[in-house]
């Protein structure tokens, strides 16, 4: 057995020039788990993922953190930011989870889904298109303010360049706001019938609150849980609580072990 006690697969899914890059963290002593998924936030990369896989092995539970194509200057799959959108990032999370299918150490028929601002809304909408693949979804401060954030960068969709530094932080492209400008984020993503389980701050600069107040009531089996004073992204006394949390939804589930 590690010292951390789970062992960690870097693992390819795709052709060349459509890669995807992702780590498979695997419970020590278990031939064969359930599996999550972590869909983490624009800009960032599959590192975000760790705590929720230190958790999830513990408890005898894989956890594969992929590399959106283009989702970050630091991701390692392929892809340029300015070519990435949410539906590219559904993409993504369509084919990670085909390759899954075929991997001999995890049962990845009904997996869980944690997604992380964007990748929440990206994990929202995967569970809506495919119900019969995903047992629960985690939404760490879902970013269902995206169709109407992007408006107030640009008026109309016919000034949207075709590439752009987005508040002086990173380059996007056209496609961004083209597949997002008429997306009613309450719509489809609130199809999905299973369990979820949503965390937000209340201080939060990014997501307002008020976002994953209307997702929980348009969601037909929902928990939400307001952390006072936290901002965007989850650390300190906040991360230990939404650990917490997130162990004892799937434990309530029968997900976790006990």
């Amino acid at each position: 057995m590690s010292e951390t006690g789970f062992s960690v697969r870097e693992l390819w899914i795709g052709e060349q020039g459509s890669r995807i890059y992702g780590k498979l963290y695997l419970p020590e002593n278990v031939n064969w788990s359930p599996l999550a998924v972590y869909a983490h936030e624009i800009a960032c990369t599959h590192s975000r993922a760790k705590p929720y896989a230190e958790l999830l092995t513990a408890k005898g539970m894989a956890l594969f953190a992929p590399d959106f194509r283009g989702g970050g200057d630091h991701c390692r799959s392929d892809g340029d930011t300015v070519d990435m959108s949410v539906e590219t990032e559904v993409q993504d999370l369509e084919r990670v989870l085909d390759a899954a299918a075929g991997w001999p150490c995890v049962d990845a028929a009904r997996c869980v889904l944690i997604g992380a601002s964007q990748g929440g809304l990206v994990a929202a909408i995967y569970a809506a298109r495919h119900p019969e693949r995903v047992s629960a979804l985690v939404e760490l401060y879902p970013a269902f303010v995206v169709p109407e954030a992007i408006k107030e960068v640009f008026p109309s969709i016919d000034v949207v360049p075709e590439k752009f530094y987005f508040d002086n932080w990173l380059w996007m492209g056209r496609k961004y706001y083209e597949d997002m400008w008429r997306y009613d984020a309450y719509g489809e993503p609130m199809n999905y019938k299973g369990p979820v389980l949503i965390m937000q701050g209340d201080c939060d600069e990014i997501v307002p609150l008020r976002c994953a107040a209307k997702a929980a009531g348009l969601y037909a089996d929902a928990r939400l849980h307001v952390f006072r004073g936290a901002g965007h992204m989850f650390s300190g006394g906040y991360m230990d609580r939404a650990l917490k949390l997130i162990d004892e939804f799937l434990t309530g589930l029968g997900l976790l072990e006990g």
